[in-house]
């Protein structure tokens, strides 16, 4: 079994018991296309959770090394919730942060859209970040996040008042807050857990409305030196050419530096390569 790579290792049924913060809205993540009046042309809500269904639910253990086991619950069928389920860029992600972990050690990370949290997760577990906040917008998916880091016998911290600002006892810091994208949101967000060295995000933008929104919150949640890390394996109503575009008109380039654009002799590493974005302008500039 090779150590670099996240292998899927067994399932089983599990219970929800995670109930949401204090401080979370009821949005769901279908909200993105927006609303009409009239029931006939809402939208439909693709995130849709069978929370009573257990049999709905599968355990994923990913096997990190020989002492290392991640468990990720997800549901089963992705016609019932793309949020709620393990999709093939954050394992592709994974993979590529455990190649080049100096891209995570000591830093301040924040997972966009994390899902299952799978990313979020091996950060935490594996690679000894500062921090780690894990975010998700709609508030039934973060439900199972939070499930996901108790699964893992995590612990998170308590954000009701400040959020801490240094580790404790030397360990990670660990949050699943939620984040619905946009400058509004975002701008809150960073107010409270301050700027982030490194913005993660897998399979997560499928229409090309997200984009703007995406690209908002990254420019008020990272660091003027900070990378964006960005891979995108499923089928998508926005190809990457249009992400590259709009990266570019806030201010972010991809990078093609070989440290930092991963290639090997994986084929689906090939197929979706992790794409590294820099600041190529300032905030200000944008």
């Amino acid at each position: 079994m090779r150590s670099d790579q996240l292998l899927q290792q067994q399932s089983s049924c599990a219970q929800h018991s995670i109930i949401m913060n204090q401080d979370d809205s009821n949005w769901r993540e279908y909200n993105v296309h927006g609303s009409a009046d009239d029931e006939e042309h809402q939208p439909i809500d693709l995130f849709a959770s069978n929370a009573d269904d257990n049999d709905a639910y599968e355990t994923i253990q990913y096997d990190i090394d020989e002492n290392t086991k991640i468990n990720i619950r997800s549901e089963t069928d992705y016609d019932k919730s793309t949020g709620m389920s393990v999709w093939k860029g954050s394992e592709v992600m994974c993979t590529y942060l455990r190649r080049h972990p100096d891209v995570i050690h000591n830093k301040k990370v924040v997972e966009l859209g994390a899902g299952c949290g799978l990313c979020g997760l091996v950060c935490k577990i594996v690679l000894n970040p500062e921090s780690v906040l894990i975010t998700d917008g709609d508030h039934q998916v973060l439900k199972n996040l939070r499930y996901n880091a108790e699964l893992n016998g995590l612990s998170l911290a308590d954000t009701t008042n400040n959020y801490p600002s240094t580790t404790t006892n030397g360990r990670t810091i660990l949050s699943c807050p939620q984040l619905i994208w946009g400058n509004n949101h975002a701008i809150k967000f960073a107010e409270r857990y301050g700027k982030q060295d490194v913005i993660i995000a897998t399979d997560c933008v499928y229409i090309p409305q997200s984009v703007p929104p995406l690209f908002e919150t990254i420019c008020q949640l990272l660091d003027r030196s900070g990378l964006f890390l960005f891979v995108n394996t499923c089928a998508s109503a926005c190809p990457m050419k249009e992400v590259f575009r709009i990266a570019n008109e806030f201010g972010f380039v991809c990078c093609s530096d070989d440290e930092l654009w991963y290639h090997d002799d994986d084929r689906e590493q090939k197929k979706h390569p992790v794409c590294v974005f820099r600041r190529w302008k300032s905030p200000v500039e944008t």
